[in-house]
């Protein structure tokens, strides 16, 4: 009597078995990057006014900026020159890399293509086609700062 006929797994169920397996297994790997790529991304960090944390409040002082997150997007918080607090957006308008505050020079300098933006986020120098857009930021007189919304 053979194992077929009493039931028992064969070595051709085994190798079926197997290769469904892997054959749902490529279609998982090529479809979840699709369905991923399709899905609307969730909104990380807070979507209204943001009071910077004691924190970042320490860190902007040692540095002079702060990168924060706001409503999805990477917004730098930094003092200039005459100690005034301003908010521009931390990506830069030609490939997205993150800018960083350049306080001796007072210029927002991305690192990627060299380029260059005033302080209030005019294009300079480099391949950047847009400047940066502005954040409003509101001091308080107990010293805390909160940035809002994207101005004009």
């Amino acid at each position: 009597m053979s194992q077929e006929s009493t039931g028992k797994h064969t070595r051709r169920g085994f190798l079926d078995i197997l290769l469904g397996g892997a054959a749902a297994g490529s279609l998982g790997t090529v479809l979840y990057p699709v369905i991923r790529y399709l899905t609307p991304l969730q909104q990380s960090g807070p979507s209204g006014p943001t009071r910077l944390s004691d924190e970042d409040i320490a860190t902007l002082d040692e540095n002079q900026f702060v990168i924060i997150p706001i409503a999805g997007q990477r917004v730098m918080v930094f003092r200039d020159g005459d100690n005034n607090v301003r908010a521009l957006q931390a990506r830069c308008t030609h490939e997205g890399c993150t800018v960083q505050y350049m306080p001796g020079e007072s210029l927002i300098w991305c690192a990627c293509h060299n380029g260059r933006f005033d302080i209030n986020g005019r294009i300079l120098s480099g391949p950047p086609p847009r400047p940066l857009p502005k954040y409003a930021v509101n001091l308080a007189d107990d010293g805390s700062i909160t940035v809002g919304e994207k101005t004009a």
